[in-house]
Formats: structure tokens, C-alpha cells, sequence
């Protein structure tokens, strides 16, 4: 094996991961941008926001479902794996660090899957920060809706 493929694999593998995580970052102000112009106000109108909730998790989910297609178009454009549903079956297992696709990516093309894997832990961090976040900022908006609303009908 050449003493320089890996170097060409890591490079190759970079440019998807950048998009993927380019992705990530929109698909995660998305959400934010949700919550400050939307939920704030559902959370703290007393109303238990659950299908906002459910839309920002169908948000996020989505935004991940479009990285594993980023990586699985990826594969199969330097031929690494035939077939998009192929592809993004190791791209998905990879990406979640499930790993159940092993041995479907040939040799030369292996590096790619830690690639892979590491843009999914990046996103997975991320996700979990925000969606902690969501659920804080919630929570602080309920509290702040009671207490107005109590000193609404203390004020009457």
C-alpha cells in the first residue's frame, strides 16, 4: 500500500466532515432560533409545549439524518461502497458508533470510518448540549410565565 493513501484518505474524509458539521451547526441555530422566537413564549404562556418539543426533536434528528447522507453520498463518490443504501446503512452505524456495517468498506478506504465516527460524536455532543439547553431554558420560562401569572391575579 502506497505510503501516502492515508494521508489522501484523511484528507478526502475531511471535506465531508466539514459539511457534515457545517450542517450541524444550522440545523442546531435552527432549533435555537426556534426556541427564542416560538417556545420562549409557548413555554411561558403556561402551555406544556410538547408538540414544540417533538418538532425540535423531529429537527434534530433530521439534521442527522442529513450528515449520515453527506458521508453515505461521500462513499459512494470515491467508490468506497456501491449503492447509496448500502452506503449510508455503514455510514448511519458508523456515525452512531453502532458499528454493526465492519468489513463493508474495503481496505483502502477504512479510515474513513473513524472519520465518520468522530463527526458523529461531535454531533451527538452538540445535540445533547443543546437539547439540555432546551430543556433548562423550558423550564426557566415556565417558572417566569407562573410567576406572572400570579402577580397578574395578585394585582387585580
Amino acid at each position: 500500500m502506497d505510503q501516502f493513501t492515508p494521508v489522501v484518505e484523511i484528507a478526502l474524509g475531511t471535506l465531508p466532515l466539514l459539511l457534515a458539521l457545517t450542517i450541524h451547526g444550522v440545523g442546531m441555530f435552527g432549533v435555537q432560533h426556534a426556541f427564542e422566537t416560538r417556545g420562549a413564549r409557548i413555554y411561558r404562556s403556561g402551555s406544556m409545549g410538547r408538540g414544540f418539543f417533538a418538532a425540535m426533536i423531529v429537527l434534530m434528528l433530521t439534521t442527522h439524518l442529513a450528515e449520515m447522507l453527506v458521508w453515505a453520498a461521500s462513499l459512494v463518490a470515491v467508490g468506497a461502497i456501491e449503492g447509496l443504501r448500502d452506503a449510508f446503512y455503514f455510514a448511519a452505524g458508523t456515525y452512531t458508533t453502532l458499528g454493526y456495517a465492519e468489513g463493508m468498506i474495503p481496505r483502502a478506504w477504512r479510515l474513513l470510518g473513524p472519520m465518520i465516527a468522530i463527526s458523529g460524536i461531535f454531533a451527538f455532543g452538540w445535540t445533547t448540549g443543546i437539547l439540555v439547553n432546551l430543556v433548562s431554558q423550558g423550564y426557566r420560562e415556565r417558572l417566569e410565565g407562573v410567576a406572572e401569572r400570579r402577580r397578574d391575579a395578585e394585582g387585580r
